[in-house]
């Protein structure tokens, strides 16, 4: 169940407002169109019903939200029911620096196709990409990430997706600022079988402290954070859940302190986690999904956690190979043929999380 955003201090509204432009209304972008950076730095509204004439959306609404947001997901979800489903979220498009100069070259169409991509290496799993608040054509402010507003419209989200095809079970995944979204979710939901973090930003007042820092790289202040990390108590998961976190010791975005001090912190607490270390791709070491993706493969396919680590400990996250990893954990659990198509995607958008 979802709620409103309690009061908040006037300092982080101040913050939010000078980061952010006017917020326009959002696009209803077709298969083809770029997404907007504006909409990215500057916010964008929607409508109830707008939202209702979008493709693949969902209104959500609570006391201090009203958004529409976007999912792309895989062709599974053309039946109208999948039981058990992937959600992915993307990490940050918007730093310190403004709009990865990338993100506008990107369409709705390359969202599908990265759900579908995925679906196939997974041997038909349901995969959906859930585009956060002010990107992907969703409604909302990305300037407001990593606070409780963020996490209560992914939440309210995926109930929606949840019980439009009647899921049961989830997979979560995020690269980033997507990954902190993993950690935060988690602490809402009773129906997660399978987290993955992907070099999130699952300790965000750690890295605010240890960075020197007296607010986030959002601007915000650590009193108006939603810190994964100060969710953990909160955890009341579903039987036989498991948390993966896919990190590289060499990590300049998200440092790996920070990473492994929320996992130091579950793993006290006595739940489920698993760390798993990658070689991350790019010169900061900071992508790290794919291999998520593949170790959110094994997860659901129910392989052991020790299978899982030592499978998966050193693996590049550049590597090409991807398809072929795919084919084996298929082949470990009786699944279909490998997909034929190479996993040629960029290492997505800036996923700085600055």
């Amino acid at each position: 169940m979802t709620t409103g955003l309690p009061a908040r201090s006037g300092g982080a509204v101040l913050t939010i407002a000078l980061l952010a432009g006017c917020a326009s209304t959002v696009k209803n972008y077709g298969l083809n169109d770029h997404f907007s950076s504006t909409e990215v730095t500057s916010g964008a509204t929607s409508i109830p019903e707008q939202c209702a004439n979008t493709m693949d959306a969902v209104w959500v609404e609570g006391a201090s939200y009203h958004e529409c947001i976007r999912y792309f997901p895989s062709p599974a979800f053309a039946s109208g029911h999948v039981a058990r489903a992937v959600v992915f979220m993307e990490g940050d498009v918007l730093s310190n620096h403004g709009a990865d100069p990338k993100y506008s070259n990107i369409t709705p169409q390359d969202r599908l196709n990265a759900a579908a991509g995925e679906q196939q290496r997974d041997g038909g799993l349901a995969y959906v990409i859930v585009g956060r608040p002010g990107t992907d054509g969703s409604s909302g402010n990305q300037n407001r990430r990593r606070t409780q507003y963020e996490t209560l419209v992914m939440n309210a989200a995926t109930d929606k997706v949840k019980a439009k095809y009647g899921v049961k079970e989830f997979g979560l995944i995020g690269q980033s600022g997507g990954g902190g979204l993993v950690g935060a979710l988690i602490a809402e939901r009773q129906d997660v079988l399978c987290a993955v973090s992907s070099s999130g930003v699952t300790s965000v007042k750690y890295r605010i402290s240890e960075a020197g820092r007296s607010a986030d790289y959002t601007g915000t202040s650590p009193a108006d954070v939603w810190d994964p990390y100060d969710q953990l108590p909160r955890i009341h998961s579903m039987p036989g859940v498991r948390m993966f976190v896919t990190s590289d010791g060499s990590d300049t975005d998200v440092d790996f302190g920070s990473q492994d001090h929320y996992v130091q912190a579950v793993r006290k607490d006595g739940l489920p986690i698993y760390q798993v270390m990658v070689h991350g791709s790019r010169a900061s070491h900071h992508q790290t999904y794919r291999v998520g993706n593949r170790v959110m493969q094994a997860c659901m396919a129910g392989l052991p956690a020790d299978f899982i680590v030592k499978t998966f400990t050193g693996m590049e996250n550049s590597n090409h190979g991807n398809n072929r990893v795919a084919g084996e954990l298929r082949h470990q659990t009786g699944g279909n043929r490998v997909y034929e198509g190479d996993d040629d995607s960029d290492n997505r958008n800036a996923t700085v999380a600055r």
